[in-house]
């Protein structure tokens, strides 16, 4: 094959990715439980004060 024709099959691939990205991507229902919406979009994290030099 030449390179030209795989640096156009490359081009049209990557096009047609972004394209998909965006059709999945514009349903946020589709990506997104339910749960994060009534917990306030991400989980919480809990946050300590320990200061004993060591890694936790």
């Amino acid at each position: 094959m030449e390179k030209r024709n795989l640096k156009r099959i490359i081009h049209d691939l990557e096009r047609l990715l972004n394209e998909l990205k965006s059709e999945v991507y514009s349903d946020k229902e589709a990506y997104v439980h339910p749960w994060y919406e009534q917990a306030g979009n991400a989980p919480k994290r809990i946050h300590s004060e320990d200061d004993d030099g060591y890694a936790d």
